[in-house]
């Protein structure tokens, strides 16, 4: 095929680099997704067949795809080297590690015990052990989502939007990116009434992740880290009940603590030092790294 049946396209995607990343990414879930659908699959806990992780790289497929269109090789190395940003504030990994203690912590509490297999009955996924199977999760669940959702949506949305209102879109086009799974996924399936728990969750997730994305100099590993332990600490084998309730009430909570924190940060007094400035800016700017 000639390249130029791919310029309008590519024109188009440059025009439109976010609505382009939508698009791509839910094409690239749902084409894993949907055979599962209509096959009638039920991808449950603790098994690793059917499964729906190959879905989770869309996020990140669609961001390095549009990277690629709209930025160059500059564009995509940049985003590669946020994958790997380490050097962030220690309290970033005290919360990821706090996130872990609090679950471990509530499944003590309910049963005294600890156990290895079951910590790793991730849904989806083979039981590898803990440590391999979350770092499996890790590359496809946590940087598969938070390449695209925060690398690069938030990413592009934060320095023209503020922190609650990115934190807001996202959550609107992330809910919507996992209506297949509510027919795919057994702890979905059953949700009935409580998905409207689900979506309040969701948002107060989309929150977290968008402050701990900006405070932490934009550090995609960083928030895929709490993603993938806040995943190990409310949908394995281990954690159901209890310790989700417990970790998943914790998130609320510092969702709540940020909300109250950035609630004026669409107005003209923008004064967080981890925010950009948006006065005088119409292109996005570089979101400066947070202080230790």
């Amino acid at each position: 095929m000639s390249l130029v049946a791919f310029e309008r396209p590519m024109r188009v995607a440059r025009r439109h680099p976010v609505a382009t990343y939508l698009v791509l990414a839910y094409v690239f879930s749902w084409s894993c997704w949907l055979p599962l659908v209509l096959s009638g699959s039920v991808v449950r806990q603790g098994d690793g067949w059917p499964t729906d992780l190959p879905g989770l790289l869309g996020p990140s497929l669609a961001a390095l795809v549009t990277l690629s269109v709209t930025g160059g090789r500059a564009a995509v190395v940049d985003w590669l080297g946020r994958m790997a940003r380490f050097a962030v504030p220690v309290w970033c990994y005290l919360f990821v590690a706090g996130t872990l203690a609090l679950g471990l912590a509530a499944e003590l509490a309910r049963t005294g015990s600890l156990d290895p297999r079951e910590l790793a009955g991730y849904t989806g996924a083979p039981n590898l052990g803990v440590v391999l199977t979350f770092l499996l999760v890790l590359v496809v669940n946590g940087l598969g989502e938070e390449a695209g959702w925060r690398g690069f949506l938030v990413d592009r949305l934060l320095p023209t939007h503020g922190l609650l209102r990115t934190a807001g879109l996202v959550a609107v086009v992330w809910a919507g990116w996992h209506l297949p799974l509510f027919l795919v996924l057994d702890s979905f399936r059953g949700l009935g009434l409580a998905v409207l728990g689900w979506v309040i969750g969701l948002y107060a997730g989309s929150v977290v992740l968008t402050w701990l994305y900006a405070v932490s100099g934009r550090s995609i590993l960083v928030v895929a880290l709490w993603h993938t332990t806040y995943n190990f600490t409310s949908a394995t084998t281990a954690m159901s009940g209890l310790p989700a309730a417990v970790t998943s009430t914790a998130v609320m909570v510092v969702a709540v603590l940020v909300i109250n924190r950035y609630r004026k940060d669409n107005s003209d007094d923008q004064t967080d030092p981890h925010l950009p400035r948006r006065h005088g800016h119409r292109d996005r700017q570089p979101i400066p790294r947070g202080g230790r």
